[in-house]
């Protein structure tokens, strides 16, 4: 997860570049001193730069909105914000000066966000734990901790599940299950239609070359989609699809639409087998 942590840089660019844009999906004022230098090299190194761009500001922009929409209506005191790497959101959301927002990842990508934002002032209180979420002992701890103060937690893995192995997907989906304070859970999902085309897209190999030496970096895109979460005990309350969202938002990649076409004709479930934005709430019932 060492070398991952480093993409952290590369989002951190994509969003630089699309806050500058005239019609930006969002303003993300500290993303380009985040990236830094590290940050516009890999982006040059990947490639495609406008396509990923696009990409990465349609999911800033829904979990956005998500989170926003969330906070300001569902009574949430709390914000967990896990391998959360160089997001600003505390510091540009509109968000209640009461909230707790709690960042965790890896001490060195927290010791350098800290001294880049040390000037900076977050909208809401913010806290930083240095922590490697994969360690289970460690995020076990930290969930009853957060759990036991908190009243109800809104729990976020941006950029997280997708490099993961489903076991340690699992662990994680439980491990959030069974803090009963921890009501919500947002992330983006990628569709299982995905690795047919994984070893054809030149972008991906080379990020699979620079981040894992060659070996895959998308290890988690489940062939029953968000029906895979219902066995840890979460239900979907909202899953946005990429392709209708770009049409809203009016960033519409070409033949988006086609291909949006094709995949509701194709597949009986659409959330299910489509690259998307999902919010899961916890289910009525416990985990067996």
């Amino acid at each position: 997860m060492k070398n991952i942590a480093d993409t952290a840089y590369l989002v951190a660019m994509y969003r630089a570049l699309e806050s500058e844009r005239v019609n930006a999906l969002f303003r993300d004022p500290y993303a380009r001193l985040l990236a830094g230098g590290k940050g516009a090299m890999l982006v040059e190194v990947i490639g495609e730069t406008e396509k990923i761009t696009n990409a990465i500001a349609l999911r800033t922009r829904l979990i956005d909105e998500q989170i926003e929409k969330l906070v300001n209506s569902k009574n949430i005191d709390t914000v967990l914000n896990l391998a959360a790497g160089l997001d600003a959101r505390p510091y540009r959301l509109s968000l209640p000066n009461s909230l707790r927002w709690i960042e965790v990842d890896l001490p060195e990508i927290l010791i350098e966000k800290e001294q880049k934002l040390h000037h900076a002032q977050p909208i809401c209180s913010l806290k930083r734990i240095k922590l490697d979420i994969t360690d289970k002992f460690l995020r076990k701890r930290l969930f009853a901790e957060i759990s036991q103060n908190s009243k109800q937690v809104l729990v976020i893995t941006e950029g997280l599940l997708s490099y993961l192995p489903e076991i340690q997907v699992a662990s994680i989906a439980a491990d959030i299950y069974e803090q009963s304070k921890f009501t919500w859970w947002l992330f983006e999902l990628e569709s299982a239609d995905t690795l047919q085309y994984y070893d054809k897209v030149y972008a991906r190999k080379i990020f699979d070359q620079y981040f894992a030496s060659g070996n895959r970096t998308l290890l988690f895109a489940p062939r029953e989609g968000t029906n895979f979460f219902e066995k840890y005990g979460w239900r979907v309350a909202e899953s946005l699809c990429a392709c209708k969202e770009l049409r809203r938002l009016k960033r519409q990649v070409k033949l988006a639409w086609l291909v949006e076409l094709l995949n509701q004709a194709k597949l009986n479930n659409i959330h299910n087998q489509q690259s998307s934005i999902v919010l899961l709430r916890r289910g009525a019932f416990s985990i067996p």
